[in-house]
């Protein structure tokens, strides 16, 4: 069973859609958001989100994120959240179970249940592959910036039932990758921030290229999130189910 369940997290990392256990720190809206064994952030002090903060880039093993709504019922809602990613199960997703070594997807997948918000914020932030191979080619190969496109790397984000990602046309953003490395337990570090547009979900599934099909799924322009952050991984074994 634990096979089956780090097989399916793995073919999640290259499709950007997750299924994990909502955590349940509660974290309210622009005031602080904590994790267990991390430095709450003030952010109602405001300025630089990489300032004097224990996360991200500064870490073994974690990232911190801000979001901010803009239309809809979340309009003007904002959430800062942080997370030390040690030990934690199918979050850090680093594998290549569905492609030829040496080839291997890297991805974070991770689930808020966000105070006494109903609705759980699922957040994916896909890399994709790191290492070209035939038939595969390689989205983040390089310690690189990484404008915002229709390939990876991109975010990807569901809250309340709403999906925005980075893959829609004329988005401006990037992931900007600082520390890269394909080895399990090195460092992979960066930093990102941008602009997010609805989603819609294409039931036949055409790529986020495919310019055909993209108006259908980025139609609502003033719905929106904005989001930046840090990262800061150590790569776990291939085809682990626990980062290290």
């Amino acid at each position: 069973m634990r096979q089956i369940l780090v097989v399916m997290a793995l073919w999640l990392a290259a499709c950007g859609s997750k299924t994990t256990t909502p955590d349940t720190t509660a974290v309210e809206d622009t005031v602080t958001g904590t994790d267990a064994v991390v430095t709450p952030l003030d952010v109602a002090s405001g300025g630089d989100i990489g300032a004097g903060l224990v996360c991200g880039e500064k870490w073994a093993q974690g990232y911190c994120i801000k979001f901010t709504f803009h239309g809809q019922k979340f309009d003007g809602r904002t959430f800062t959240l942080q997370r030390d990613l040690t030990g934690t199960s199918s979050t850090v997703v680093f594998g290549n179970t569905h492609m030829q070594p040496p080839a291997a997807s890297l991805a974070i997948h991770d689930t808020w249940q966000l105070g006494t918000y109903k609705d759980p914020l699922d957040m994916n932030i896909v890399f994709g592959n790191l290492v070209e191979t035939a038939g595969f080619p390689a989205f983040a190969p390089k310690a690189d910036d990484y404008p915002f496109s229709c390939n990876a790397p991109y975010i990807d984000i569901t809250y309340g039932n709403v999906r925005y990602k980075s893959t829609c046309p004329s988005l401006t953003g990037d992931i900007n990758v600082k520390t890269w490395t394909s080895t399990p337990g090195e460092q992979f570090t960066g930093r990102f921030s941008g602009h997010l547009q609805q989603y819609l979900t294409d039931p036949g599934g055409s790529p986020d290229c495919d310019a055909t099909t993209v108006g259908s799924k980025c139609k609502s322009a003033l719905n929106t999130v904005d989001v930046e952050g840090t990262f800061g991984l150590t790569l776990p074994a291939l085809n682990a189910a626990t980062a290290p």
